[in-house]
């Protein structure tokens, strides 16, 4: 039987004060970045999430490049990071002139943890880019004692980690460096959005010349200097204030939509259980030093062709469902380059099927959805 209403994958998340953010930004008539909406946005994360250097950026992908120019890498230098993850997250670092080496999954979850880290480190390792698919933390503590004996740099691409902790502190605030994003598929979102936090007073004084187009126009702000200068490479990266305006309606409001999608998170948890024990199909592993934020659910079939099949009959159902990243590994771009084979890597995306959350559905939509996944399984 056909489902009654469409339900859609995703739908971004609309707040309430956006617009009227929006008219106090036309009425200032300065939208450049550090403006009023700019500082309050810092202030926030400041005050709920104790994170003091935050730069405000147009991108994650702009993050992600900002903290590549940060930490100083170039030619030569390899950088470890996931094949399970999007192409901003190499790019950033191949237009540096790194050698990228691509890491293998875990058999349990689409991270890397240190062992699958662990074989590609060479001489030449300079930085470990680390993903928290889907807001589960990856197990921090051991990567970040081995790079400190190493003297390698670790950066966490944090992009769908909004309010989601490892232990008791929140994902992207524990590397040296880290980057969220705030694009439209995000838990919340401000069109393009993305931010780099400096959590190693070491990097903040440079962090600060590259915002600033690599120029000393800070310290100038702060009347240190009686002019500003160019002093070193840096670029345009910030957040413009008609972005900082809609993030800041979202971020008031993010207790609310993170609450809510935990809510469906857990109902899909438990009402998907019976299969999971079955055998049928896996769900997310959570470990127990991870507190996910409910960004999204996926599950992960036996096979790809079950996959398939299962999401055909969904979409005919008016579900829409979708898988997610292709590997990097065996990109039309990167698969001349090296002759990987990563296991796991290649299961995930062959097998893992992404199902709709959202802060529009309804729990009667999630319900509906587990039944159809459970009727496919008593065919």
């Amino acid at each position: 039987m056909q489902s009654a209403h469409n339900i859609p994958f995703h739908i971004a998340y609309q707040s309430t004060h956006a617009a009227n953010y929006l008219d106090e930004v036309l009425k200032i008539n300065n939208a450049s970045s550090d403006g009023v909406f700019h500082h309050k946005c810092k202030g926030w994360f400041k005050q709920n999430q104790q994170i003091s250097n935050v730069f405000l950026c147009g991108s994650c992908t702009d993050a992600l490049e900002f903290s590549g120019l940060l930490a100083g890498l170039n030619t030569g230098d390899e950088i470890i990071l996931p094949s399970f993850t999007f192409a901003s997250t190499a790019n950033a670092f191949l237009l540096r002139g790194c050698t990228i080496r691509f890491a293998d999954t875990s058999s349990l979850r689409p991270n890397v943890e240190l062992e699958q880290i662990l074989p590609q480190v060479t001489a030449q390792t300079k930085a470990i880019v680390l993903i928290h698919y889907a807001g589960i933390a990856i197990d921090m503590d051991p990567i970040l004692a081995f790079a400190k004996a190493n003297n390698i740099l670790v950066i966490e691409d944090a992009a769908q980690c909004i309010g989601a902790r490892y232990k008791d502190q929140y994902l992207g605030s524990i590397a040296p460096l880290g980057c969220l994003s705030f694009h439209p598929s995000k838990i919340i979102h401000c069109g393009e959005g993305g931010a780099l936090f400096v959590n190693q007073s070491a990097y903040l004084t440079q962090a600060e010349l590259i915002f600033e187009k690599g120029t000393n126009r800070k310290a100038f702000q702060n009347h240190e200097t009686s002019f500003y200068e160019w002093q070193t490479l840096g670029s345009s990266y910030g957040m413009s204030e008609f972005q900082a305006a809609v993030l800041l309606s979202q971020l008031e409001e993010l207790t609310m939509v993170l609450n809510y999608q935990m809510k469906l998170w857990n109902l899909y948890q438990q009402n998907l259980n019976e299969l999971l024990v079955n055998g049928m199909l896996r769900l997310p592993d959570v470990p127990d030093y991870a507190h996910i934020n409910g960004s999204e659910f996926y599950i992960v079939l036996n096979d790809e062709s079950q996959r398939i099949q299962l999401q055909q009959m969904l979409a005919s159902q008016n579900i829409q469902t979708t898988t997610h990243y292709r590997a990097l590994h065996r990109s039309s771009f990167y698969k001349n380059k090296l002759n990987q084979t990563l296991i796991n890597t290649d299961a995930f995306e062959a097998c893992l099927l992404r199902l709709p959350l959202h802060f529009y559905l309804t729990e009667s939509d999630v319900l509906l959805v587990c039944d159809r996944i459970t009727q496919f399984f008593k065919k």
